[in-house]
């Protein structure tokens, strides 16, 4: 295949749209889930240092109404929703282990001398927090952590996941809970962390696909925390954004970012023949020839997996709804010419308007996350070498003094040649905030849960 050959990249979509399409028709819910829960066997050049700390105490943290908080007052339309509480966190800390063989096995040490030979090997002033995707249902850190080595080696950092919990059974905001709860994990270690507190300018969050909506959401939460200089109390540690030089990380750094649930803006039509999904406007899984199962239909039935079908609208659940990036770090975004770009690329414009430094990269042609289906090509390269090199650049920039601010920029780049052509970041979509909003409203009116979903089917 030459991946600088536009016909070729969408042939190849056109065929990963049909497996795709095929798999989602015919595999239950519980199957896909199932077949992600992995916890493979650590070997070869890669440190893996599990953790598990508690739930918070009574009385002793804030963080979940907080965040429960912010979700009522964004919910302008009073939709219903689960609210989850808090739940002990598993973790996992990757890093690079040079001077290893690929069968080479895992010493058997605690947990927290795997840490500190992890720490040892892994010394840059930089902490990433990855958040994976998986379109709110599927995976572990255990599937990621060939793309977490790869980045530690790449960066010299250290990388942190969080078992975030999975949708239908979880659904919205549980698993933007979790990931919230690990960013003050890093910065006020609870018991059982094997690591010291870590600055805010020392932490990059990045994420993919899914995952890169729930960074944005955590990214909207700590910028109204910072607004409105709340007190956070995290396992019986106080943060005051007052008085704290910031809570807020050092950067973002999205690969495939999806970030407007409701598929509402025009790529989700006008790019079709360049992605690997289906029609987005006829679910799979609520048509009647889809296989029922233990996790869905769900109990009392939904019209979506991830939540309420209305709630899909929130500005957290969908953070491209949110109308003020002021005073945010400095976005960095990549992904092909995907169904989602829209989104992304309204947020790069309205961010960018406000102040905020936005690097959006398009790659012609190209579907969602293609650098993990296609790593051999050339554009995968580009963009994984270049999503390194901007997180090491954003720990760098906040620790020089006077913290260079730096320019918005957005690019395609070009299938043939890899040529990149300068897009002006003001005008990135002909529509606003408030616009797409409307969309989004009137699109969730149509979320109807199919009359045989309460009629057969399994129950949670």
């Amino acid at each position: 295949m030459d991946f600088q050959n536009r016909k070729h990249l969408l042939a190849a979509a056109a065929q990963a749209r049909v497996a795709y399409a095929k798999s989602s028709e015919t595999t239950s819910i519980t199957d896909a889930q199932e077949a992600s829960l992995r916890d493979d066997p650590v070997k070869g050049p890669i440190w893996v240092a599990k953790f598990e700390t508690p739930a918070p105490e009574p009385g002793q943290d804030t963080s979940r109404d907080l965040l429960l908080s912010l979700v009522d007052e964004l919910n302008d339309k009073n939709i219903p929703y689960e609210r989850p509480d808090s739940t002990a966190l598993k973790f996992e800390w990757v890093g690079n282990r040079d001077y290893v063989e690929e069968d080479t096995t895992e010493p058997a040490i605690s947990e927290e001398e795997k840490f500190k030979s992890l720490a040892a090997e892994n010394t840059a002033p930089l902490t990433v927090l990855y958040i994976y995707g998986g379109t709110f249902v599927l995976n572990t850190p255990s599937c990621y952590r060939r793309t977490t080595s790869l980045l530690s080696k790449q960066t010299g950092a250290r990388v942190l996941m969080v078992h975030q919990r999975l949708a239908p059974q979880n659904p919205f905001p549980a698993a933007l809970l979790d990931v919230f709860q690990a960013y003050f994990t890093l910065l006020s270690p609870p018991p059982g962390s094997l690591h010291a507190a870590i600055p805010p300018s020392q932490i990059v969050i990045a994420g993919d696909s899914s995952g890169s909506c729930l960074a944005l959401g955590v990214l909207q939460i700590l910028l109204h925390l910072k607004r409105t200089g709340k007190k956070i109390t995290f396992h019986g540690q106080t943060i005051n954004p007052a008085t704290s030089t910031s809570i807020i990380p050092a950067g973002l750094a999205l690969l495939s970012p999806v970030s407007e649930l409701t598929n509402s803006v025009p790529s989700y039509t006008r790019n079709i023949r360049t992605d690997i999904f289906p029609d987005m406007f006829a679910l799979p899984y609520n048509q009647l020839s889809h296989p029922k199962c233990a996790l869905w239909p769900t109990d009392p039935p939904r019209a979506d997996l991830y939540c309420e079908g209305a709630m899909l609208a929130h500005p957290l659940a969908s953070p491209a709804a949110s109308d003020d990036w002021s005073g945010a770090c400095p976005i960095w975004m990549a992904g092909g010419q995907e169904q989602t770009v829209d989104a992304a690329r309204l947020i790069a414009q309205t961010a960018s308007a406000q102040g905020v430094v936005v690097t959006h990269y398009e790659y012609e042609a190209l579907p969602h996350t293609f650098f993990f289906v296609w790593r051999s090509a050339p554009q995968s390269s580009k963009v994984l070498r270049e999503w390194g090199e901007a997180m090491v650049g954003f720990v760098s920039r906040d620790q020089k003094e006077g913290k260079e601010k730096g320019a918005s920029r957005a690019v395609v780049v070009r299938a043939k040649g890899l040529v990149e052509e300068e897009r002006d970041v003001s005008s990135l979509v002909p529509f606003t905030v408030g616009e797409m909003r409307g969309w989004m409203w009137e699109r969730t009116k149509g979320f109807k849960v199919p009359e045989f979903h309460y009629k057969k089917g399994a129950r949670l």
